[in-house]
């Protein structure tokens, strides 16, 4: 029997699935990734031996089209495969093309999200369950302002209403960084993004370097309880 498969898109060169990936490889999940920012194909639809899908982040925005030429294909099968029933995890910007290929609306932060931010669960749930507060990576300037129909939000931040939603069983946007450690944080300051810019170019992969067992702590189990959920669903298929 083939080992089963987590698709990433990547859709910035320093955007990786880093940690992500190493957690799930962790449960025998088989890894691929189509390096979307350099030119790699995006298929029309999400081929029969994948598991799971990950869209990850980026500096564009959900719809900055002409910016990036393959959003609007990668939107297409973030809406195919939620409907098809495979489970999605969009990262980021991953989070804000999940929400707008399934009819949300993607807004400008007041105050944009740099470094470490506490969130919260507003509503329950037996995968994403932050508790009353969990450390995150935060690094955007855009959210999901109105949720896709009937979409459940599952988690905020006292700066970003939408932090964690749901929009399927196993299927979820998450608007922070789970996969991003110091080192990557680290790239993003070499090379300022607007959100950066707007922020001052304060530098914040110090703090992150020092909070890392934590954040590690909290959200390598719940990326693997995901995981294992999405192993069970695809052994009884």
């Amino acid at each position: 029997m083939p080992k089963a498969t987590v698709l990433f898109i990547q859709n910035y060169l320093t955007d990786p699935p880093h940690l992500m990936s190493s957690w799930l490889s962790e449960l025998g999940f088989e890894i691929k990734t189509i390096k979307a920012f350099a030119g790699e194909a995006i298929p029309e639809e999400l081929p029969p031996h994948i598991s799971a899908l990950i869209p990850l982040g980026g500096a564009m925005g959900a719809l900055d089209d002409l910016v990036a030429p393959w959003l609007a294909a990668e939107r297409a099968l973030i809406q195919k495969t939620v409907a098809a029933g495979t489970p999605v995890i969009g990262i980021c910007l991953g989070a804000q093309l999940l929400g707008a290929a399934l009819g949300g609306r993607v807004s400008r932060l007041d105050s944009n999200e740099i470094g470490i931010y506490e969130i919260s669960q507003v509503a329950s749930d037996e995968i994403m369950n932050v508790g009353e507060s969990t450390l995150s990576t935060q690094w955007h300037e855009d959210y999901v302002s109105v949720l896709p129909p009937g979409a459940t939000l599952l988690a905020k931040s006292d700066t970003c209403p939408t932090q964690i939603f749901k929009v399927a069983d196993l299927s979820y946007g998450i608007q922070c960084h789970p996969e991003a450690d110091a080192s990557i944080v680290a790239l993003w300051e070499e090379k300022p993004d607007n959100a950066f810019k707007s922020f001052g170019l304060q530098k914040v992969s110090d703090s992150i370097r020092i909070a890392e067992p934590a954040l590690v702590a909290s959200w390598k189990p719940l990326i693997q309880n995901w995981g294992r959920a999405v192993l069970k669903a695809s052994a009884e298929k």
